[in-house]
């Protein structure tokens, strides 16, 4: 019996779920079929893999296999996860600069070939339209490099087995006395690549095709390899390939090439963010949200809505409305000639923070259930939408021992016992980023928990007051020129990688200006009572009070300055 709301990571999902699971709708990974070269960006867990496997060659094979049409050989995507042991050898680290470029675009460009040639063997139309030219391309391409393709072989499968010796015998050499002469014969995409899309173009129906090389979690390659790619990236003809380069954010990811220049933003890739701006339900992501959970469920046989399956508790719904109008007459008190939008506004944007704020610290955490609160608790990444939902269904089946079939919704009792559980064990998290995360030190984790410890505790702050943003759970850094912001930035991106940290970007509402917004994971809230569905706003903390907050535990000032920045797709709440 399998839970519909599993969350794998993307490569470890079969090729059928892949197909099965992918939303094409509410973002831009259309973009991704075209000649263009794209940089696909978000944190981990906002899709960027499973929207490359779905546009590569085998997921597009398997769809054209169930959708009874032929395969289109125009755009073939060709999947290279950078996560592999070719890609992570060290032996670069130990030469020269010059000959460590060399070898890193060695072990690049054998590994490419060999993913390209393995990923159109897979495709059997393919490989038989080759059985005509083996022999024609494999004398070229023997001609080409003076090195022998196993005869009993096809043309594809050969080149596999040369990318994978060629390895081999690259290690050996690295390993010998005369390993300057190694030099002489390395590969890069002008001398392998290249030659090896021309000769497979030369199959007539081939002729027309653009390969797209999909670079997954290009931040891993190393910085050799990064540059490499870039100056692949700035060659002026991509007629026929193009690099579609995912990864998790350009602090990540520099953009410099082996020669010391750039590659520029719409002028030599474009950039698609998957991560998009945080929004509510009536959003983009609320709409991908919704139809990721009612795609899943029908799967199953389950043919409800989301929000039928995942219904408010009855008590929220409740406490909510009273808190209407307990805000509604406190306000007419000192308004009496308040016009009737003034009212309705006042009460829209303070009721929630009254019932929120007003909660007694020794009561009962709220009952946290409902699609807009599960949608929200996401912040905005696919895997936090389906880590609660994976924990209720699992729930119930534990529960009740019933077939799928017969789940007919998740009880705002469950989906709130849950969401307490996660959010519990989100804040254990950092107690163990010492010894989970890279470069942090148990100081490290205790500042994280401090600054943590704080902003919730501002949060609960501004609930409780007459701010015109009472619920604004976002905020920005001033002072970036500190030296407290020169420390804090170590503790951000330790955050980040935890996933603890959101960090988006924006248009300041002064100046235009690109800024940085951040925002603790939303599942953390629950745990300390507070309301995960927040206002479009941010919340302006100075870096040398964010600072004293984590290293002295020094509570953070009530926020002065709110800042709203516009962008092209806001759904303000």
């Amino acid at each position: 019996m399998r839970n519909p709301f599993e969350y794998e990571a993307a490569n470890n999902l079969s090729e059928e779920d892949i197909l099965d699971y992918y939303i094409e709708d509410h973002n831009f990974s259309r973009f991704i079929i075209s000649p263009r070269n794209i940089f696909l960006t978000g944190e981990r867990g906002t899709g960027k893999t499973m929207t490359l496997l779905y546009y590569s060659a085998k997921i597009e094979y398997l769809k054209s296999k169930k959708e009874k049409r032929e395969f289109d050989f125009h755009n073939i995507g060709i999947h290279i996860p950078c996560k592999t042991p070719l890609i992570y050898k060290q032996e670069y680290e130990l030469l020269n600069d010059f000959k460590a470029y060399l070898v890193s675009e060695h072990y690049l460009t054998l590994y490419i070939a060999n993913e390209l040639v393995t990923s159109l063997h897979a495709i059997r139309e393919i490989e038989n339209a080759f059985i005509k030219h083996n022999l024609k391309l494999k004398n070229d391409f023997e001609y080409l490099t003076g090195e022998a393709l196993p005869s009993e072989k096809s043309f594809l499968e050969s080149i596999s087995i040369f990318s994978h010796r060629e390895v081999i015998k690259t290690q050996r050499k690295i390993n010998s006395p005369d390993f300057d002469e190694f030099y002489n014969n390395t590969y890069s995409l002008n001398s392998l690549i290249l030659p090896l899309l021309e000769m497979i173009k030369s199959v007539p129906f081939m002729g027309n095709a653009h390969f797209m090389f999909m670079l997954d979690d290009a931040h891993d390659l190393n910085s050799f390899q990064k540059k490499i790619v870039n100056s692949w990236i700035a060659y002026r003809d991509h007629s026929n390939y193009s690099f579609k380069v995912a990864i998790t954010s350009e602090k990540e990811y520099h953009f410099t090439t082996a020669s010391g220049g750039s590659i520029i933003e719409d002028h030599d890739f474009t950039k698609v963010e998957k991560e998009n701006p945080f929004r509510n339900s009536r959003s983009d992501f609320g709409k991908m949200a919704k139809d990721i959970i009612e795609r899943r469920l029908s799967l199953y046989n389950i043919n409800i809505s989301a929000e039928h399956f995942f219904p408010t508790n009855p008590s929220m719904i409740k406490g909510l409305e009273e808190a209407k109008e307990i805000v509604r007459k406190e306000y007419l008190t000192k308004n009496p000639s308040a016009s009737q939008k003034q009212v309705s506004d006042y009460v829209y944007k303070y009721h929630r923070a009254y019932y929120f704020g007003q909660r007694h610290s020794k009561a009962n955490l709220p009952p946290y259930s409902g699609l807009e609160i599960i949608v929200q608790l996401s912040t905005g990444v696919i895997r936090n939408l389906l880590a609660p939902c994976h924990e209720m269904f699992e729930m119930v089946l534990s529960n009740q021992q019933i077939n799928n079939s017969n789940i007919k919704e998740i009880s705002p009792t469950i989906q709130t016992e849950a969401i307490k559980s996660i959010s519990k064990r989100k804040w254990e998290s950092i107690e163990h980023l010492h010894r989970n995360i890279e470069g942090c030190s148990e100081n490290d984790k205790n500042y994280i928990l401090n600054m943590f410890n704080n902003l919730m505790t501002l949060f609960r702050d501004r609930l409780q007051s007459n701010l015109s943003e009472p619920r604004a759970i976002k905020f920005i850094i001033t002072e970036h020129k500190s030296e407290a912001m020169r420390k804090l930035e170590h503790l951000l991106l330790i955050a980040q990688k935890a996933q603890l940290l959101y960090m988006r970007t924006g248009r300041s509402k002064d100046d235009g200006k690109h800024t940085s917004y951040y925002e603790p994971n939303r599942l953390l809230l629950p745990d300390r009572g507070l309301d995960p569905i927040g206002q479009h706003s941010e919340i302006s903390i100075k870096s040398t009070d964010l600072w004293a907050a984590a290293s002295k535990n020094k509570r953070l000032k009530e926020a002065t300055q709110l800042l709203q920045p516009p962008t092209l797709f806001d759904d303000y709440d």
